[in-house]
């Protein structure tokens, strides 16, 4: 199949642009947006409508949220006057898509159809005047939604009737529009402002008191709306409901920034209308009415954000969630919606899989006949088969891929001229400088070659341990159901058995490469739910497809304590350090890092139950594996305890041990002045406005003060007066003080403020001799013969302190700010520090300043 795919592509014509963009379609239909749209535009260029439709279609069947084409293909039909066609696209997206500008080219096909000319009855005034109810009931509270509200509130002005009269038909028209308008403004949409003080004009012009009556009763949900309309622009502000759905960036990838920040603010819509509440729906005054439409505005933000983050499976499951939270009929018909177009919008996510699959196990008929666990075997089977169908096609889509990549490398390189030979000057070493010689393109192309293959592998790993993933919860889930399940007689071709759990795992092996969790996960399911001594045969089996897997052995070896075979868990053990060891697909440290965790597992396991001979064996290797590493962390490893180890104590036994350290003021400045200059810091440089400087001391005639930085002061020589200068000292006033300058040159500050909670008093500045002494308070003393630290906050230690000081400030984890700190905690534990540390103390690490 590679090689009919890379002849495919090669027999490609230059002009062959539909074949071009068809492979590119082909080869990423959901990232290669450019494609789509050129091959559309292509088909419409030509006149050629019918295959135009034909892409569309599948289009659509990729991108099922991407409002934009549908509006954009309704308008194709449209210019084109095929309005059969309008109607189809419109059955189609209305009702999934709840969009303002969708429903509007909905509203223009109904009136064009119900034209109002001639019609005496009132019959298509009657059809359009519920196209717009209709219109209202699912997108009036979008908050484009104003001009809809405004042709609503228009076309009820422009039916039979005449305002201000007095006949049936007047003052029926006259509560119609009153209805309108209080609907409008309640709702913070685009035009509820303009829509209130026309119904102000309204109500005024029909009668001025009953009209007062009228605005006073509806003011204060105006106010509300418009409040909440504020606050709805600041969460609109830069949220992209236009483009289409992309696939979210990788984490460290371009665009992956762009893609949280859109994130973001969709949850914080969301959470605004569902925490905020800010309608006040929830308040309960007005009956369970208004919860619904809580719950209807809350699930319309819902519906949006899985419209524009479509391809994001978190936040279908966090709309599922919260549907299925509320415990009632029509939200969990809801919830099982979002779910549902989810998983057909993200077929490869394990998440959303997962999260069917438990409402599948937690709706299962109860019952222990054949009958009934073979129908809910069915049930339970169809959510993991429908994830593992697409995470096999995705693995075998991968490979191709690959295949074809290593195809092309080699094509390109056998399409060169034949390369000369290299010529070598008289006397010249063929041996000499061979770093400096330029690679053959033998060379190149194994390089290259080896590039895509080592890419390949990692990418391949990460599938093979998604799909084990999968099997490990389907064999969990079905020895839920239907336990270790019943073996088929030899021979017996019938599909319709208990499979339980051995059952999936004998339908995972035939299907391709699994990783060592599915065995670990079976065996142990065999001996800790049946005590079934099949568990060591799995092992066993295990043991010769992953002989280097270390999570594997050690999990094994662990098995193998429980039941207390000793003798063959240090077997396994012994056997397992010389294939790692001894491996050339590994380098050094990446077969010290597999062999830590079985030593120190055995370690530990030897220190506290074996005989000393096994514990200096094992302390023997590892000082033979791991050099750099200190004798004595060894050695106090054998004796700790979970939760102390008395090696690393320091008792006090003299007070003279624990006396606080004194810092002396000007030393901590140098030193902090030193590592400013020495070490570079992280943090981006703070932004200082061109021409601006620090507070300036000046000399005035009640002594020195500080200008302030937004409005410098003059000198006191000036010829303008001051604004403001400085008054009597309150006796109701308390003072701080603080130090400006250092040195001998320093002034102190009283900044004085005033008492009792006065609220009309302000701050005057009283400046004191620099060798005044400071207000202090004197720590409690302890008491005799007990060390002061027991009783005060010691300082922390010299190496914290360096540590704290050299991270980055609060203000470095901002929104707009370099650092995030949810993405910098799931980062720390990911650090190799044992490793780096051994090898910086081995000369091996050279630290490079950025």
């Amino acid at each position: 199949m590679s090689a009919a795919l890379t002849a495919a592509s090669a027999t490609r014509l230059p002009h062959d642009k539909v074949g071009q963009l068809e492979d590119r379609i082909k080869d990423d239909p959901k990232g290669d947006t450019e494609a789509w749209l050129a091959l559309i535009q292509h088909y419409v260029d030509k006149d050629q409508y019918q295959q135009a439709r034909d892409i569309y279609a599948r289009f659509f069947k990729v991108f099922p949220t991407a409002v934009s084409m549908y509006i954009k293909r309704i308008q194709m039909e449209n210019d084109l006057d095929e309005r059969d066609q309008v109607a189809v696209m419109l059955n189609e997206s209305l009702m999934n898509l709840p969009n303002v500008d969708i429903w509007k080219f909905y509203l223009d096909h109904v009136r064009r159809a119900l034209p109002l000319i001639n019609d005496t009855s009132g019959q298509n005034r009657g059809e359009i005047l519920k196209a717009f109810e209709l219109t209202l009931e699912h997108v009036g509270i979008d908050p484009d939604a104003g001009i809809i509200w405004s042709e609503y509130i228009e076309f009820i002005k422009d039916g039979p009737g005449r305002i201000g009269e007095t006949g049936w038909q007047d003052l029926q028209k006259q509560d119609t529009l009153r209805k309108a308008y209080q609907r409008a403004v309640k709702l913070p949409h685009s035009d509820f402002m303009r829509l209130w003080k026309e119904y102000e004009t309204f109500e005024m012009g029909l009668h001025k008191a009953n009209g007062r009556k009228h605005i006073q009763e509806q003011s204060a949900h105006y106010m509300q709306a418009r409040t909440a309309k504020m606050q709805l622009e600041q969460k609109l502000a830069g949220l992209d409901r236009k483009s289409f759905p992309r696939l979210p960036p990788i984490y460290g990838c371009q665009g992956e920034d762009e893609f949280g920040t859109q994130v973001e603010k969709w949850r914080s819509w969301v959470a605004w209308e569902r925490d905020e509440d800010p309608l006040a729906y929830k308040d309960g005054s007005s009956g369970s009415s208004e919860e619904d439409k809580w719950r209807q505005r809350v699930l319309y933000v819902y519906k949006q954000a899985t419209m524009a983050l479509c391809f994001y499976p978190e936040i279908w499951f966090e709309a599922a969630s919260w549907c299925f939270t509320l415990g009632l009929e029509d939200m969990d018909n809801e919830g099982k919606a979002f779910l549902d177009k989810g998983m057909a919008a993200n077929p490869e996510s394990v998440l959303l899989a997962m999260m069917k699959a438990d409402r599948v196990e937690s709706s299962l008929e109860s019952g222990n006949t054949d009958e009934v666990l073979i129908r809910n075997g069915e049930k339970l089977d169809a959510p993991y088969e429908a994830v593992h169908t697409a995470l096999y096609a995705l693995r075998s889509k991968t490979q191709e891929k690959d295949k074809r990549a290593v195809a092309q490398i080699q094509e390109h390189f056998a399409s060169l001229p034949p390369e000369d030979e290299p010529i070598h000057p008289p006397g010249e070493d063929d041996d000499s400088d061979i770093e400096d010689k330029p690679k053959s393109r033998e060379e190149q192309m194994k390089e290259q070659i080896d590039a895509v293959k080592a890419a390949s592998a990692q990418h391949m790993d990460i599938i093979k341990r998604t799909i084990s993933y999968v099997w490990v919860a389907k064999m969990r889930a079905f020895r839920r159901v239907q336990g270790q399940g019943k073996p088929t007689k030899k021979g017996d071709n019938n599909t319709k058995v208990v499979k339980g759990f051995r059952g999936i795992f004998g339908d995972a092996r035939p299907r391709g490469p699994l990783s060592s969790d599915v065995y670990i996960a079976s065996a142990l399911m065999e001996w800790l739910c049946y005590r079934d001594q099949s568990a060591v045969k799995i092992f066993e089996r295990g043991m010769k497809l992953f002989p280097t897997d270390e999570a594997f052995i050690l999990e094994y070896i662990k098995h193998l304590i429980s039941i207390g075979d000793i003798t063959n868990a240090r077997v396994v053990f012994e056997s397992t350090l010389p294939k790692i060891t001894g491996s050339a697909e590994f380098s050094d440290l990446q077969k010290k890092d597999k062999c830590r965790a079985l030593i120190v597992y055995m370690h530990d396991f030897e220190s506290k139950y074996g005989d000393l001979a096994q514990i200096h064996k094992i302390e023997k290797r590892m000082s033979e594996l791991y050099p750099d590493e200190p004798e004595i962390s060894r050695f106090s490893g054998r004796f700790s305890l979970p939760t102390f180890d008395a090696m690393n104590v320091q008792l006090v036994l003299s007070p003279t041990q624990a006396q606080p350290k004194v810092y002396d003021p000007a030393q901590l400045a140098a030193q902090a002045s030193a590592a400013a200059h020495t070490i570079v810091s992280i943090e981006a440089p703070r932004q200082v406005r061109e021409g601006t400087a620090g507070p300036e001391i000046l000399l005035g005639p009640n002594g020195p003060y500080v200008a302030s930085p937004k409005r410098p002061l003059d000198d006191s020589d000036a010829d303008t007066p001051q604004r403001k200068f400085m008054r009597g000292e309150s006796p109701m006033k308390t003072s701080t003080t603080a130090v400006l300058g250092s040195g001998q040159g320093a002034v102190r500050m009283v900044s004085q403020s005033t008492g009792a909670g006065g609220k009309g008093g302000f701050a005057t500045k009283t400046f004191v001799p620099a060798n005044a002494p400071l207000p202090t308070q004197p720590p409690a003393a302890a008491p005799p013969g007990f060390p002061p630290s027991l009783f005060s906050a010691p300082p922390l230690p010299p190496q914290v302190d360096a540590i704290l000081r050299l991270l980055p400030s609060a203000a470095a984890y901002g929104a707009t700010q370099r650092f995030d700190p949810a993405k910098i905690v799931s980062f720390v534990p990911t650090l190799p520090v044992e490793q780096k540390r051994a090898l910086f103390q081995a000369g091996q690490l050279h630290l490079s300043r950025r």
